[in-house]
């Protein structure tokens, strides 16, 4: 469909007069060409303004379609691929700030004078080497990551999976040992002193850590029990695990901050650091007591209660666990975001509402956030 036909289609059905229809087809094509066509999630030669005509055809009324339009243009935040990139960037500088607080502890110095003081350079330096960068997911991007920091970070530091075999980690000590000699650390022994975790979004924290049914569950515990008796072999005694994302809310940044403090109680074996290179403010969450009324309305009139399958708790209008986002990512939609973004309603019979999503998401694993 042409670009010119399908924006006359969307002008009518949100009864726009012909200066309207200039002035929004004007911005939104240009969001379009820019970011939205770009989603992963559409099919092949699929464009936006197609998603956008069906999405827009599920409401009934023109005030509703308005509603879902203005949701659009004001809130919608959509992370392209650059700007992902460019987050990953941001990994390491977060991630050696980190390191510099550690060590000014262990020199008990400033954290400004780590800059300044030639044995906090050699031990920075040292410590970034003995780091070990894993990747949680395929949407981590440890891959760009690499790259950006080629020089100053190794192949043998980086690992695309959490799931590391004995031999795996045989390969990794041998290749320490290489590299510590080769930088004159002779006498650094061949153990890795941070572990760091990498993964690209989180809404709630809950896969990555959660206290459900008397036991702790997610990412971190699932490392920790794979892991934890390498230390005093491939790991050192004071090794930390260092938990970063490229994004999260901050919701999910509160909660995560309070089970690690929890979880670290009885499983002490580890330090925990947690780092991001961006947090969402919370004022961008939309719940049912936003101020857009219209808006919560429309969220709650055109759900449908039968998308909800045995991985999510309770109902997810407002997306998983509410959350609340009106976030989509560039390769798929989290579903922390309401659930009118990336929902789509199956075959059912009697459903109260069939759900047609813009930017449709892809299943990763039984849950995310």
């Amino acid at each position: 469909m042409k670009k010119q036909t399908a924006w006359k289609l969307i002008s009518d059905l949100l009864d726009w007069d012909e200066a309207e229809l200039s002035s929004e087809m004007s911005a939104m094509q240009l969001l379009a060409d820019l970011k939205y066509d770009r989603y992963q999630g559409f099919q092949p030669a699929a464009k936006f303004h197609i998603a956008l005509i069906n999405w827009l055809k599920q409401f009934s009324l023109v005030e509703q379609r308005r509603t879902a339009y203005d949701f659009l243009k004001e809130r919608l935040i959509f992370i392209s691929q650059k700007e992902m990139y460019h987050l990953v960037s941001l990994m390491m500088p977060a991630v050696e700030r980190s390191m510099r607080r550690r060590i000014s502890d262990e020199l008990g110095i400033q954290f400004y004078q780590t800059w300044l003081n030639h044995e906090a350079e050699k031990k920075l330096k040292i410590l970034l080497r003995k780091t070990l960068f894993v990747g949680l997911s395929d949407g981590a991007r440890i891959d760009v990551f690499r790259r950006f920091n080629e020089g100053s970070v190794s192949n043998e530091q980086v690992v695309p999976y959490s799931e590391i075999s004995g031999e795996k980690w045989e390969d990794l000590v041998k290749e320490l040992r290489k590299s510590l000699d080769k930088k004159g650390f002779h006498n650094e022994p061949e153990k890795f002193d941070t572990v760091c975790l990498v993964d690209d979004f989180t809404g709630s924290g809950s896969s990555l850590i959660r206290y459900k049914n008397g036991e702790w569950k997610g990412k971190i515990k699932k490392f920790f029990e794979a892991n934890h008796h390498r230390i005093g072999s491939e790991l050192s005694s004071t090794c930390r695990i260092h938990v970063h994302h490229h994004l999260a809310s901050d919701f999910a940044k509160n909660e995560i901050s309070e089970r690690i403090k929890s979880f670290a109680i009885t499983h002490d074996k580890f330090g925990f650091d947690v780092t991001y290179s961006h947090v969402l403010p919370g004022n961008i969450v939309i719940d049912s007591d936003d101020t857009a009324s219209d808006l919560c309305q429309l969220l709650i009139d055109h759900y449908d209660a039968k998308i909800e399958d045995e991985h999510v708790e309770d109902s997810v209008c407002f997306g998983y666990k509410g959350c609340g986002l009106p976030l989509v990512l560039d390769h798929n939609t989290p579903n922390n975001s309401v659930a009118l973004l990336w929902a789509q309603s199956g075959d059912n019979v009697g459903v109260n509402h069939t759900m047609k999503p813009l930017f449709a998401r892809r299943k990763r694993h039984s849950s995310d956030g």
